[in-house]
């Protein structure tokens, strides 16, 4: 799922994703989005009846690939002016995100056609879960299920409290 909010104080937080939605990659590299996603997506882009809609994929950490909206992809681009990280640090991390990243569109039956280099770098197989991830989602493959099972399995009320995420580091239970 995903939706647009709107801070408490009157500003605009963006799409937010949520949920978890299993899926396979066709022998196209074709990934379908979920329709409720999909629809969220053209609002936010402001896309009318017909109109391009466009994502960017980026490669992620581990075996995973990343999706962005126009939106959210330039707004990463401009949060990392802001960035605290050593310069050439900063600029490694800026050459490989940003140079193996593409621009895809959503087709007429809301698919994005994934990149042949970026499935390979991630070595995804074809059954994916596509998750929602806050600003972006991610496409992983399938066992993500089972760490999220095992997550739950050794700390559930840990993992799921979220006033333990606004706490120091390294008390959030997970892994």
């Amino acid at each position: 799922m995903a939706y647009y909010s709107r801070s408490r104080y009157g500003g605009s937080c963006g799409l937010i994703f949520t949920g978890t939605y299993e899926h396979a990659i066709d022998s196209k590299n074709r990934l379908a989005i979920p329709s409720s996603v999909r629809t969220q997506i053209q609002r936010a882009s402001g896309a009318g009846e017909g109109d391009a809609v466009f994502l960017y994929v980026a490669l992620g950490e581990g075996k995973t690939l990343s999706l962005y909206t126009e939106e959210r992809f330039e707004q990463r681009a401009n949060d990392l002016d802001q960035s605290e990280v050593d310069s050439d640090q900063l600029l490694m991390y800026e050459r490989l995100f940003f140079s193996l990243a593409k621009r895809v569109e959503l087709d007429r039956q809301g698919r994005v056609r994934l990149p042949e280099d970026l499935l390979r770098r991630s070595k995804l197989g074809r059954r994916v879960v596509l998750l929602g991830v806050k600003d972006h989602m991610e496409i992983r493959d399938r066992d993500w299920l089972g760490y999220v099972d095992q997550a739950l399995k050794q700390d559930a009320l840990a993992t799921m409290n979220p006033r333990r995420a606004m706490r120091k580091p390294g008390t959030l239970g997970l892994g």
